[in-house]
């Protein structure tokens, strides 16, 4: 295998062997790097001799036996009492004898050696590794050289590339007197296919035998230990075994190569060593220092590996095997030191902080002073730059650390939630709740504990809303002036508030507390503004201040919260959700838009957090499909954090029972577990049992879910219907069994509390469901009002399903229900509401046709148009209406549709006019 491309090299050798049968000897230096196969090309020497008439002596050279006085020399003098013997002639036994008399004058003299070879034939001296042979037998080689020209011999010696003679030396006259040279390099890809096919039998594929090349670079020691490797594993030829070859090691080349070190100087091993450690892209200073040398040594140590064909880590020239077998070799004790020695010198040098925690990272054992320091230093970095998996990675590396107890560890640990929490929220709990005893002061246990995300988690959870409560009472005790006191109080309060919206018995000191705010809360700092989100979230469920109150206090606290992704782990999305319910979007839309172009890629807490809150602005539009698409996880491990989260659950399920899919919203809900613990879970899983059975037609059932739900939410206080409308759902299945004094009793209790709470979807849904429930024209006046209630509203799926109830109706006008439904269907396609658009087209497709006049505009459509032709813009026709500026435009956009007009400038100026 290894004389495979040798061709051009062996005719040169075969050359020289002629010219010496001739009478004109010569001396043949063999060079190359290591491992390129000098020593198999100087066995093949003798097949080139003409006619076969050669006599060979051998010698190899070894650092072992260096000191060994005419080491060399007897291995020659022993080879030619072989010959001598071999051709039955005792001529040649005196020289060997010579060799061992004492003292050393008396040796025979390699001429003489040479001379006494039996035979006619040319004498071919074979040495290997000349650069180990020891003096005295250079001095006689030096000797034997000189009459060579004249004689039928050839001296045939290899010498390493790496290997440089002193100026002056004996090596060097030897080098120098060469006669011809002979330079061997790698192999190139059709040796090397036709290596792996012989060690490995059979037609080899083309991508395995790149695999092998690349890893190889084409040496033929490092293509011997591979394919060796590769027979022993059975590994065979072919393209789906490429990618094993790129991987395999060689134990026998690492011993071999960790052999070749020990006899080189220190200074190599030890930049070898550095090199293995740092990279071959490694600062020159900060190796020749882990290296212990000064610049010109560590320039000296590179420049032989370069000779010795060792190149540097990474150099594809060498191929990828040899500097993985080098690092095999470094002990792993020395290793360990070299590692953290490294990440002190790069942290010092001003490297890259996560260049020096790299090397912290592939220790069993922390050494380096500061290594924690250095390690949470990179993870501050990896967060920096949207890595929150580094850092965690760095951070759980710093808790080996043997100096990091107490405080220290109290604060890695903290660091290790805030990385956590983005994607492992369970782990990250445990973590502060391990933290907080090792601080020392309260203030610090409250810094910590602000770390936690209240709604990743749940309550229950580790006691996490009494911890909170009661650091948040610890600092108060502390009293005085500390504004950071303060303000952490306010931000445990926070999180005591939210974590506790289900608690009956704190629900009302937090309302107390939004009172004792005052009609303007204060909003300036990070703690005031958390401290409202979750003061609005309880008065929003509770129903204890008005969609009005509640926009208004979260437009103020909106106005001056940045937009930052990290807002997921505090309260401040109960505020986008309780805006949405109070259909003020606006300003939280521009919001949310830049806080998602502000996410990082790894974020998998803060993107699911923020997807459910995009869902529930477009649920407040109305905007079905748009919510489905967000609120639905696009990789496994976002998908793992939203279902481990309670807030997001809760969302997909509401998104899902918004869309007719309750049997979505009951796997997803079943599938969290949340409902056993949570209320609010609970109440949203028995709503959407409910309506599974009210579609099976199993009345009774479905009223007993509606009914739990109901009992669910009453139990823990909350009793907005924006929440979850189940009373008005309850109502209709009374309808359907006949209980109409249920019905209308369940239909009104929405009625008052949705109108308590003054946003028009929440009216106009209860308004639709007493409507529905309510018998004769009072029935049919009242779905009339819901729709000019939901006219108001931003939320068009909630019209379109009242449009569709008004239509439907008995008695209502042929021509009015015809245009309900036809509108009707209209919005349910703009929503995405598929099963709703089936529904009123078979409604449609049920009632006879109507023709006549052309449609009438509703009265919000008729104003809208009477100002709009008076010359009024858009934005100030929804100041002085109070809507917003996308529903006067839909408003306008059916108008034009109805009056058949292309657009504002033909409106004539009696449009709507009865």
């Amino acid at each position: 295998m290894l004389l495979l491309e040798r061709e051009t090299e062996l005719a040169l050798a075969a050359a020289c062997l002629r010219r010496a049968t001739a009478g004109h000897g010569s001396l043949l230096l063999v060079e190359g790097p290591l491992g390129t196969g000098r020593s198999s090309f100087l066995e093949a020497l003798p097949e080139q001799a003409p006619g076969g008439r050669i006599t060979v002596l051998r010698a190899q050279a070894s650092s072992s036996e260096r000191r060994l006085a005419f080491g060399v020399v007897d291995q020659l003098v022993e080879s030619a009492a072989c010959a001598a013997a071999t051709a039955e002639s005792g001529r040649a036994r005196r020289p060997c004898d010579y060799a061992h008399r004492e003292p050393a004058g008396d040796r025979v003299s390699l001429s003489d050696v040479l001379d006494a070879v039996p035979g006619e034939g040319t004498v071919l001296v074979l040495v290997d590794d000349l650069h180990w042979c020891d003096a005295e037998s250079l001095a006689e080689l030096s000797k034997g050289l000189a009459g060579r020209h004249d004689r039928r011999v050839v001296f045939a010696m290899s010498l390493p590339s790496g290997v440089v003679p002193a100026a002056g030396s004996v090596l060097r006259g030897l080098v120098d007197a060469a006669d011809r040279r002979v330079r061997l390099g790698p192999l190139g890809p059709e040796a090397v296919r036709r290596s792996v096919e012989a060690a490995l039998g059979g037609s080899a594929d083309a991508e395995f035998v790149a695999a092998v090349r690349v890893r190889s670079a084409g040496s033929p020691l490092l293509l011997r230990s591979l394919l060796d490797e590769a027979y022993s594993r059975g590994l065979r030829p072919r393209a789906r075994g490429a990618e094993l070859a790129r991987t395999l090691r060689s134990d026998v080349l690492c011993q071999y190569l960790t052999a070749f070190l020990r006899s080189q100087p220190d200074a190599l091993r030890r930049t070898v060593h550095a090199l293995c450690v740092l990279g071959g892209d490694a600062d020159r200073r900060v190796a020749a220092l882990l290296a212990g040398l000064d610049a010109a040594g560590y320039a000296e140590a590179v420049g032989a590996l370069r000779r010795w064909g060792l190149g540097r880590p990474g150099d594809e020239e060498y191929g990828t095997l040899l500097w993985d077998a080098l690092a095999d070799g470094v002990p792993a004790d020395e290793l360990t030191d070299m590692r953290n020695r490294a990440a002190v010198l790069l942290h010092r040098t001003g490297h890259s902080v996560e260049a020096a925690a790299g090397q912290l990272m592939s220790v069993h054992t922390l050494r380096a002073p500061g290594a924690a320091g250095i390690l949470r230093a990179a993870a501050d970095r990896a967060l920096a730059r949207g890595a929150p998996r580094d850092a965690a990675r760095y951070l759980r590396q710093a808790l080996l650390d043997g100096s990091c107890t107490g405080p220290l560890r109290a604060r890695v640990l903290t660091d290790l939630a805030v990385a956590e929490r983005q994607f492992a929220t369970v782990a990250a709990l445990r973590h502060v709740v391990e933290a907080l005893p090792l601080f020392e002061s309260a203030l610090d246990r409250a810094a910590a504990a602000v770390q936690l995300g209240p709604l990743l988690y749940q309550p229950s959870e580790s006691g996490i809303a009494a911890l909170t409560g009661d650091l948040a009472a610890q600092l108060r005790t502390r009293g005085g002036e500390d504004a950071a006191a303060a303000e952490l109080t306010m931000r445990l309060e926070a999180r005591h508030y939210a974590l506790s919206a289900q608690d009956p018995a704190v629900v009302p000191a937090a309302l107390r507390r939004l009172g004792e705010l005052g009609a303007r809360p204060p909003v300036r700092t990070v703690g005031e503004r958390e401290l409202l989100a979750a003061l609005i979230h309880i008065a929003f469920v509770t129903n204890k201040a008005s969609a009005e109150r509640v926009a208004d206090l979260g437009a103020s606290l909106m106005a001056l919260e940045p937009p930052d992704p990290r807002h997921a782990h505090t309260p401040l999305p109960l505020a986008v959700n309780a805006l949405a319910a109070a259909e003020n979007t606006a300003e939280t839309v521009r919001w949310l838009d830049a806080v998602d172009r502000r996410v990082g890629q790894n974020a998998d807490a803060e993107t699911a957090v923020l997807r459910a809150e995009r869902a529930m602005v477009a649920l407040s539009h109305g905007r079905i499909a748009e919510a489905r698409r967000t609120v639905v996880p696009t990789g496994a491990a976002e998908e793992a954090q939203a279902r481990a989260s309670a807030l997001c659950t809760a969302v997909h399920a509401i998104v899902t029972l918004r869309s007719d899919e309750p049997e979505l919203a009951e796997g997803l809900l079943t599938g969290n577990l949340c409902h056993h613990r949570d209320q609010y879970h609970a109440a949203l899983l028995h709503m959407a049992r409910g309506l599974l059975a009210a579609r099976r037609r199993h009345d009774r059932i479905a009223l007993h879910h509606f009914r739990t739900a109901g009992e669910r939410l009453e139990r823990i206080g909350w009793s907005n219907p924006a929440v979850l409308p189940w009373s008005s759902r309850a109502a209709l299945v009374h309808l359907r069994l006949g209980e109409q004094d249920r019905a209308l009793a369940a239909a009104r209790l929405e009625v008052e509390r949705a109108r308590a709470w003054g946003a028009p979807s929440a009216q106009g849904r209860a308004l639709v469901a007493l409507g529905r429930v309510t018998p004769g024209r009072r029935g049919t006046n009242l779905l009339a009002e819901a729709v000019s209630v939901l006219e108001r509203s931003t939320n068009a799926d909630e019209l379109c399903r009242a449009l569709y109830a008004y239509g439907s109706r008995e008695g209502v006008d042929g021509r009015r229900a015809g245009r309900a439904l036809e509108r009707a269907r209209e919005l349910s396609v703009l929503c995405g509401a598929d099963r709703m658009t089936r529904l009123i087209r078979e409604q449609i497709g049920r009632r006879p046709a109507v023709s006549g006049q052309a449609p009438e505009l509703t009265p919000s459509e008729a104003r809208v148009a009477r100002l709009a032709a008076a010359g009024l813009h858009n934005a100030d026709i929804a100041r002085e209406l109070q809507v917003s500026k996308r529903m006067i435009e839909r408003y306008l956009t059916n108008a034009y549709r109805k009056l058949d007009i292309s657009g504002r400038h033909a409106l004539p100026p009696d449009v709507g006019a009865r």
